[in-house]
This record gives C-alpha cells, structure tokens and sequence, in this order.
C-alpha cells in the first residue's frame, strides 16, 4: 500500500483553521485522537490526529504534512479518534447479532445497569427479563420486542473495572464497565484487539458519579475521622474505638481483596498518601454486602463500599475530616458537585469502530431525563438539581475568614452581599488540568444546563456563574484565573442557548478567587476540586429570596 498525502489549496487551509480556532474559542474540545484512513480500494492510507469531522469530510493534522482534508465517502476510518457519525456510517449496511456483552464494574454493574435496562425496556415498549447463572458474577437479561422477537440479550458480567478492558480487547463485550478512568495499565488489555488510547475520545462517556464511604455500626458514636486517623486504623496504629472519642471497643478493619477498586481508592485518597499501608490481619470479603452485614453485626466494624449500597443498610456513613478542619460529608450535593473527598465519576467505555446500535441507543438514553429516576431508585447520584442557601455552608465560610493565609476582607464582604439572597446549585464546571478546556464531564452538564435555561426552568432569574480558584500563588491573579473561568462559561452558554431564549434570563459571571474552598490547598487533589465554576439563581436586583 503507498502512503499517500492530499494538500490543500491555501484558501482551504485558512478556511478550516477559522473553523478549528472557532470550536476551541467556545471552550469545548474539537474532536481529536488517532485516526487511520483507507481508500476503498486500498491504495491510500493517510494517518494522523484527527482535529475535525463534518458533513462527511475528515480534517487530520498528519506528521510532517500539517492539516488534510480527506472526503470521507471514500475512504473507511479505524483507530480511536474515529468520529461517531463515520463509523454508524460505515456499519449501517453491517448486520448485528441482538447478543452483545456487558463486563466490568461491580459497583456499576450489580444494581445500577439492570434498573437502568429495565427502565430502558420500559420506554421502548420492551419487556424485561433477567436470568441469573451459576456464576454469581454473570447474568443475562434479554429485552423482547411487543410482537416477540429478540431485541436484545446482553451478558452481563461484573468482575471488576479491570475486566471492563479485557473484554473490549478481545471482543466479547460492547461496553466496558468502570468505577474509575482507563489507566496507562489498561491499554496492555486493550492492545489484543488492536485499540489504543480511549481517554478523551468518543469511546469514553461518564455515566454517573459516586463515592466510596466509611462505615460503622449504627451505635457507634464517632461521626467523623481524618485521614490520619483512618491511616491510623488500617496500618493497625490505632486497634480501640476510646483512642477516637468512641466506647472501649476494639477495632475491626473490614477491606476488599487486592485487585478491588473500592480498596485502591480508600488507601490511594487516605492511607497511602501518610505512607502508610493496610495491615496484614484485616478482614477481607469478596462479596459487597457480605462487608456491610459484618459491620452491622459488630460494634467495633469499620469498613467502606459505594454509598450506593451503603444507603441502602442501617449504618453509619463518616464524613471525612481534612486536614485544614474542612468536613467533606457522602451527601447527594456534595457528590453532584464533586466535592467529596472519596467520590469518583462511573465512566462506560466502548469498542472504536464497533458501536452496537443497541448499545449505543442505551448509553445514549442513559443521560436522558427519563433514565434519572432509575438512577435513584438504585441510590446512586442523578442528575437533578438541589439547592443551598448560604448560611448553609457554615464551615466553609468559618474556615474562609480564619484560616485561609490570603483572605480578603472586602472580598468576602462583597461575596457575602451578593449571594447572601442566591441559592446554589448542584452543579459545578470544572477544566482539564493546565487547561481552558472544560472536561468531559463539564461539557455534558453544560449542554444539559443550557437545556433547562432554553426549556424556561429559569426565566426572569439571574444566572451567576461563579468562579473559584485554589491558593496557591497570588491572590489578585487567582481572582483573575476564576473571572476568565467564569467568562468562559458564560461565552459557551450564550452560544448554547438561542438568541430568544437569552432575553429571558441574565447571565452575570462573578468571581470570588479561593473563598470557599470546597477542600484543603495542601494537595493537588484539593486544589482541583476548589478550581470550579458554581452556578447560582437570584432574582435580578433584588433582595427577595427565592424560596
């Protein structure tokens, strides 16, 4: 096969690089990853980043050519930045088996995706059936068109987030499961099916959000523990409950085995940082619910799963003490916005070029309205909005007046006469690290925030935008850095939103620099999560409170 490559005129050049500089202005990322394109007849390949994919014409910034424009009827797309539109394009004429796998996540996969099937069965008038098999960790759920036939019958396997890219490796599954992001490990798993990079790619969706919760026995009476202290507890420094204000009760450390997620996130986000480690003499479980009833059988238990399934059972569930004073609390706001120490996104990761049409139609229903209820009825974190006054906040604002080494009087004054009447909503925006490009998860919350603004939900209000920023360097600049965010934001909503729809509402970007950190600045994990743009309603000019 002769590589090929296929130059543009300096008009078109010019043209398409207005095009690109206009989709980055808004903030939102154009399409890129690494595409590979064939002519039909096999005679020119032409390989590079893709950086735009429109009305059929491919725009791939090629090594050592710069940016070539290939007309897409001709040629066929592989690799991971191959664009949706494209591949439905060239499967349309492929026949799909109704069979196709599901593997990955336990947390995801145990409740969550079959009450998200069932709800999806219900809404295009299928019925829904689940079988469960000899394997504990395998079960089939088939969904049946009215007049009979198959739809759909999905193998639905749970062994772990690590499973979910062994499977898309080798084929056996269309959606790969995961209760945290695709690491550099994954893509030995991947390579078996000749896929690379998912990261930033269409084949990459956040489906949710959760986080990982300590729990204990309903009658203990701790309510909180820092992370010193749960370092403390798993490294065996600290054996009886009296040592943290509780009854003289021995402790008994619950954990997960080795290869578990939830495990790597309480000892990644609390132990490992102290370098410390877990004990050898802990109580190790295979099973989810088989931790939860020893914790509520035993006084002295501590132990953590998803709070998923930790509000399902009488326990206790600790918020996190930080190490500044800040409580980072498992409440539905706080996971909405990110907020908590432990929380983490659920992502569904899918094969490039091999979308089954089922599957996608699933995902794609996934983020809709009427998936929502579902995901609540299985206590994970849907998308509706809450609310938060102010005054709520208590020691948010305590610890923004005292501790904080930059704090500005006259700024706090200000915020405090300008949200005083506001209530905040639970949605943040947050930015790729070292970048002015919203991340995924922000892009989708955006679209679905300019939807309800276009649907009416806040006419004749105020829409502040409100920027944060972390405290590291100067305090004057880190405002700035939280206005241009804000700005940003405003820019891609007042493009989002029709020209009609914008008379109905104010949008007003503000910033308050590092007020109200949401975390501690003493690691970057902190600092990330207090680098965010909070959305805010008011009543234009007014001082009449909205509830």
């Amino acid at each position: 096969m002769v590589k090929t490559t296929i130059f543009w005129s300096r008009r078109f050049i010019g043209t398409a690089a207005a095009i690109i500089t206009t989709l980055w202005a808004t903030g939102l990322e154009a399409q890129s990853g690494p595409v590979d394109l064939k002519s039909k007849d096999g005679s020119i390949a032409v390989q590079g980043e893709l950086v735009l994919y429109e009305s059929g014409v491919y725009v791939v910034d090629v090594p050592g050519e710069g940016l070539l424009k290939v007309e897409g009827a001709n040629f066929t797309c592989s690799g991971a930045g191959c664009p949706e539109g494209a591949l439905q394009a060239q499967l349309a004429a492929k026949p799909f088996s109704p069979k196709f796998g599901i593997h990955g996540s336990r947390t995801v996969g145990t409740t969550l995706i079959p009450n998200l099937l069932r709800g999806y069965a219900a809404d295009i008038g299928a019925t829904y059936e689940l079988t469960t098999t000899d394997d504990p960790m395998t079960r089939v759920i088939k969904l049946t068109n009215a007049d009979g036939s198959l739809r759909a019958q999905i193998d639905l396997q749970i062994r772990g987030s690590g499973s979910a890219f062994e499977s898309l490796g080798a084929g056996t599954a269309e959606i790969g499961l995961a209760d945290r992001r695709m690491k550099d490990s994954d893509l030995e798993k991947l390579a078996a099916g000749n896929i690379g990079e998912l990261r930033n790619t269409a084949s990459e969706q956040v489906i949710g959000v959760d986080g990982i919760v300590l729990i204990t026995h309903k009658d203990n009476p701790v309510p909180n523990l820092s992370a010193a202290e749960v370092a403390a507890i798993w490294s065996g420094e600290i054996t009886n409950w009296k040592d943290l204000g509780g009854g003289d009760v021995p402790i008994t450390v619950n954990s997960f085995g080795e290869g578990s997620g939830d495990r790597a996130v309480l000892l990644d986000g609390l132990v490992r940082p102290l370098r410390k480690d877990e004990k050898a003499d802990v109580s190790r479980w295979t099973a989810y619910q088989d931790m939860v009833d020893a914790v509520m059988t035993d006084r002295g238990g501590i132990g953590f799963v998803g709070r998923w399934l930790a509000q399902k059972n009488d326990v206790n569930q600790l918020a996190i003490r930080e190490a500044c004073g800040l409580l980072s609390e498992p409440s539905d706001f706080r996971m909405k916005i990110e907020g908590y120490t432990l929380s983490r996104r659920l992502y569904a990761y899918t094969r490039p070029g091999r979308v089954h049409p089922e599957a996608k139609a699933f995902l794609d229903w996934m983020q809709t309205d009427a998936a929502q209820p579902f995901i609540k009825q299985s206590n994970f974190v849907d998308s509706g909005l809450e609310r938060m006054r102010l005054e709520d906040m208590g020691m948010m604002l305590i610890h923004t007046a005292a501790v904080e080494p930059d704090f500005s009087g006259a700024q706090y004054s200000r915020m405090m006469r300008e949200l005083r009447n506001a209530d905040r909503l639970s949605v943040s925006f947050r930015f790729r690290s070292g970048s002015s490009s919203l991340d995924a998860q922000s892009v989708r919350l955006l679209k679905e925030l300019a939807g309800r603004i276009e649907a009416g939900e806040f006419d004749g209000l105020e829409v502040m935008l409100v920027g944060f920023a972390d405290s590291i360097g100067d305090q004057a600049r880190n405002t700035e850095l939280a206005r241009d965010r804000a700005l940003a934001v405003r820019n891609i909503l007042g493009r989002a939103i029709p020209a009609r729809t914008l008379g109905r509402v104010k949008l007003t970007p503000l910033s308050y620099g590092e007020l109200l950190p949401l975390s501690c600045n003493t690691d970057e994990a902190g600092r990330a999560r207090n680098r965010r743009v909070e959305v805010w309603l008011r009543l234009p000019d007014s001082l009449v409170t909205l509830r």
